[in-house]
């Protein structure tokens, strides 16, 4: 046999090896160089024996062709010129197979190719990389990648299956795509292979199946068939078992992408038109698919978490060079990037952080760049990032935070069903008919949250997430800097005059008219799924933000942020901005620092400009804007509580609280009355909770023994009142505990904050009521079962309280307050206190005992003292009464809507909670009330007529 033979395996003999083709006579002997190519045309159109096989004989001759040549080469043989042939012959029919249909008669002999190549991926490698060669030196690439990459698309729709539980078949595809894509011209023309781009009215939840790049892109644990065969064979295996399902789906996750980012990036590498064609793909899938982050969006309608997820975690490393720690490229990044025409992202429905549709659509129109200057990629790439972490890797975080109570439902109702199961009633058998379909819809959904919580334990896959926004947050924060030099110049905040005032302040006109450009314009998403993020992965014990050397990039953004109320209108982002702080800032299980505290502590941005930034934004929240905003404002003062309280420790920020109190005494008292208010509210709505889950409590176990009902509710009923009872007894009781404690800091240190004549009078009212209910005839009220379950302990917040007695007690205002406060002060109550906290729990030490019963004694013989005086001064005119108050004014103004007088001091406080006109509603500023000057020397006649007389 020669080498034509053993290459080609064929023959005209009758007497050939078996693994031989005989030739028909037409092919004489001996068969030469001449004969190859009308032998190959034989074997590929009319060989029976070998249909559908073709394309494998043909990589069976290229490899023997390589054989042969590397025996040539040893044997130094001279001449190898026809093996070159033969490959050369080879080669173009393995493209013609691939280009021409008669060649390959039904369709279904492509799919068998493909089937083919992909069972052995990588013995055809070689023979692909020659073939692509070649295609590449006729010019008929375009026509081979278009058949191929149509030919591999369609096996892979026809796969039950192509995920990574069909490891083979994924990794194969994988490794064809980067085959291809590691010669530059292909990458420079793939994307003008049908269906890399989807039609343009195409669902959003259809690009992942439809185009060239979708399945690929979706190769992810998050997966739902992944997640499902990955972590629903046990829903009750330990937490360390989960953790080696995760680590393992993890560790090939990372190899995966890997093999993307390889493939992505020669794409992006390939031309100028194949990074921007690739960019408007990315960008076409998250422009339609907004709706992942809606409240009620249908995840079924919708892409995926595994494809877009898989996309932002590859943009994101794309971001990597331009957002290192050196900044150096940070300039590239353009500033006034949407006010390009040729912009890849759809803004037309996005809120912008501090305008309106209308104002940024003008803005944009005049200052819209010329259609000849086009986005560089850096910034593209950039913002589409920014994009895909708010509706991609966002989406995720909403769909874990959806799916979480969801399985607890779902779990509750298959325990329900079981016990009813035990009965033998209709609805008990019409319930264990429900069961397997019940079981098996929470095996999905606890496999899809064990596989997200899998994903963002996922600490290296996370750091670069983070690493992003850190370069993000420095990015943002030179976008607000007026000349755009941060970080290589420092920003200089406020970036407009702080408005300070008594009243309630609601300034959003004001606010929005002074934002700056262009950061006003930009869509608030930006910055949104930056906070998303971060707020949730602050909850992982893998976060990537404990210890991150590049933590101080986003404190430095936030603390911007909220030291300047024109910049983001949304008070929702900056209260999950304070939770993210106070997380950071609150102690580790081993009371060391929190991990933000050096950050807080050290950074010059930060301790400059955050403690102002706190107690402003205290004030601000009171208004959301939301339907829930009454509620809102308390979990984000909590979270300024709780940074409040660590910051005081360090001595810089407690000597900037005093400062505040003293030289900005409005804005200060603006802040304690706010304290004020929610304190009373919430030990108010604590303790009523309390005692309505002590009654109910009650009832129960009286019915429980038989005792006749005395109240109306069904059994039924009564639980689920007591149930709502509880919830809001254990939150109420959880924040006011925060905010006694920031009471008992500040009134030791600041006790003249608390006692201005603005809140002085209902400090003292709010203190000596929920004494008297700690302490009076109905604190039996307030024993429950198990009172830790509500964040409640009656003798600690009675040490609280008393502490604030004596912290104030050598302010006389005070002691006049707590005297004039005939509904509930009286001596006893402070006796009692004294009784419980020093003799009966030895909770205080004796001279917290004398301190408080001094107090006591003080606060009676001022009140003695002032009926007294009332008594003198007999009945005072109507027109010298505070209308509110029925006290006799000191300072008579009147207000200029409604024309009523009142008492300075009486509209002053409640200005602080309100900024209208308490007798109309009319919007009302301290600085407009108008003197009254006649009537407050009347009136000072008048006491001195009185005191005369008396005297």
């Amino acid at each position: 046999m020669g080498i034509l033979e053993d290459v080609l395996r064929v023959s005209n003999h009758r007497d050939t090896p078996r693994d031989y083709h005989v030739l028909p006579d037409e092919f004489v002997e001996p068969l030469d160089m001449n004969q190859v190519d009308a032998i190959l045309l034989y074997q590929l159109t009319e060989n029976s024996s070998l249909a559908p096989r073709q394309f494998t004989y043909l990589r069976d001759c290229f490899q023997r062709v390589q054989v042969q040549k590397r025996i040539a080469k040893k044997s130094q043989q001279a001449d190898s010129s026809a093996l070159l042939e033969i490959e050369r012959l080879v080669t173009g029919y393995g493209l013609v197979l691939f280009q021409l249909e008669e060649f390959c008669p039904g369709e279904d002999n492509f799919l068998r190719y493909i089937e083919q190549i992909i069972s052995r991926a990588d013995e055809y490698t070689d023979f692909l990389s020659q073939m692509i060669q070649r295609a590449i030196q006729e010019d008929s690439l375009l026509e081979f990648i278009e058949s191929f990459f149509t030919s591999l698309k369609k096996f892979i729709d026809s796969l039950k299956l192509f995920n990574l539980n069909e490891s083979h078949a994924s990794s194969a595809v994988l490794t064809l795509f980067e085959l291809f894509v590691s010669f530059k011209p292909v990458a420079a023309v793939i994307t003008k292979v049908s269906g890399f781009f989807a039609e343009y009215d195409v669902k959003p939840n259809l690009f992942e199946k439809v185009t060239l790049l979708g399945p690929i892109l979706t190769l992810s644990p998050l997966n739902a068939s992944v997640a499902l065969h990955n972590y629903g064979d046990n829903l009750e295996r330990t937490q360390q078992q989960t953790n080696i399902i995760h680590e393992s789906l993890q560790t090939e996750h990372k190899m995966i992408l890997d093999r993307l980012f390889f493939i992505i990036d020669r794409i992006i590498r390939g031309s100028n038109e194949s990074r921007t064609d690739l960019l408007s793909y990315f960008a076409q899938i998250i422009n339609k698919n907004h709706l992942r982050r809606g409240d009620h969006a249908n995840a079924n309608k919708l892409a995926s978490n595994a494809f877009v997820t898989n996309i932002a975690l590859l943009l994101v490393r794309f971001s990597q060079p331009f957002l290192d720690v050196s900044f150096k490229k940070i300039d590239k990044i353009d500033v006034n990037y949407f006010n390009n025409l040729n912009l890849i992202l759809d803004l037309s429905s996005e809120t912008r952080m501090n305008s309106d549709f209308k104002e940024a659509d003008e803005f944009y129109d005049k200052n819209k760049k010329s259609a000849e200057h086009k986005p560089n990629f850096i910034s593209d790439c950039f913002f589409l990032t920014l994009a895909y972490l708010h509706y991609g890797i966002g989406g995720a975080i909403l769909y874990e935070e959806k799916v979480t109570p969801q399985v607890k439902r779902m779990r509750e109702e298959i325990e329900r069903i079981k016990r009813a199961t035990e009965s033998q009633d209709v609805f008990a058998r019409f319930a264990a008919m429900q069961l397997p379909s019940l079981e098996r819809s929470l095996q999905t959904m606890q496999s899809i949250k064990e596989a997200l919580q899998g994903f963002f334990s996922h600490k290296n896959l996370q750091l670069e997430v983070f690493d992003f926004i850190s370069g993000a947050s420095t990015f943002l924060v030179r976008v607000i800097d007026p000349f755009h030099q941060f970080p290589f110049k420092q920003i200089h905040l406020p970036l407009i005059p702080d408005q300070v005032g008594v009243e309630n302040v609601d300034n959003a006109d004001y606010l929005r008219a002074n934002a700056p450009v262009p950061f006003k314009y930009y869509p608030e998403f930006v910055v949104e799924g930056i906070i998303n993020y971060t707020q949730h992965i602050s909850k992982f014990v893998m976060s990537p933000l404990f210890n991150n050397p590049r933590l101080h990039s986003f404190i430095e953004m936030a603390t911007v942020i909220l030291r300047c109320p024109e910049l983001v209108s949304n008070p929702h982002l900056k209260g999950k901005l304070v939770q993210v702080l106070s997380l950071g800032a609150m102690p580790m299980r081993d009371d060391t620092p929190g991990f933000m505290m050096s950050c807080l502590e050290n950074n010059d941005l930060v301790s400059d400009n955050l403690l102002y930034a706190l107690l402003d934004f205290y004030v601000i929240v009171e208004k959301t804007g939301s339907s829930s905003q009454f509620y809102d404002k308390f979990n984000s003062r909590y979270s300024i509580s709780i940074l409040l309280e660590e910051l005081y420790k360090i001595p810089k920020y407690s000597q900037k609280i005093i400062w505040q109190s003293k030289n900005n005494a409005d804005f200060f008292v603006r802040f304690v009355a706010r304290m004020l208010n929610d304190l009373t509210f919430l030990l108010d709505e604590g303790l009523s909770s309390l005692a309505e889950v002590h009654n109910i409590q009650r009832e129960m176990e009286n019915r429980a023994r038989g005792v006749a009902p005395t109240r109306e509710e069904n059994d039924e009923e009564l639980q689920s009142k007591l149930a709502s009872s509880e919830r809001q007894a254990k939150s109420s009781c959880g924040l006011a505990e925060k905010s006694i404690t920031l009471f008992n800091i500040f009134s030791k240190d600041i006790p003249g904050a608390f006692c201005t004549p603005e809140i002085v009078d209902r400090l003292a009212g709010m203190l000596d009521y929920n004494l008297a209910s700690l302490v009076g005839p109905k604190c039996r009220e307030l024993k429950v079962k198990d009172p830790r379950k509500y964040s409640f302990d009656a003798k600690t917040l009675l040490k609280s309280l008393s502490t604030v007695y004596i912290n104030l007690s050598e302010q006389p205002e005070f002691i006049s307050a707590v005297a004039r406060d005939g509904r509930s002060f009286s001596k006893e109550m402070f006796d009692r206190s004294v009784h419980i906290l020093g003799t009966k729990t030895g909770l205080v030490n004796d001279e917290f005992c004398v301190k408080l019963l001094q107090f006591a004694r003080d606060a009676q013989d001022q009140k003695i003292a002032e009926e007294e005086e009332d008594l003198e001064m007999g009945e005072a005119p109507d027109e010298y009464l505070d209308p509110l108050m029925f006290t006799i004014m000191k300072d008579p103004v009147i207000l200029p809507a409604s024309r009523v007088t009142i008492d300075r001091s009486t509209i002053k406080a409640h200005l602080l909670s309100d900024s209208t006109d308490p007798f109309n509603r009319m919007p009302l500023k301290l600085e407009d009330v108008i003197p009254n000057d006649d009537l407050r020397h009347e009136i000072h006649l008048f006491r001195h007529k009185k005191r005369m007389d008396r005297g």
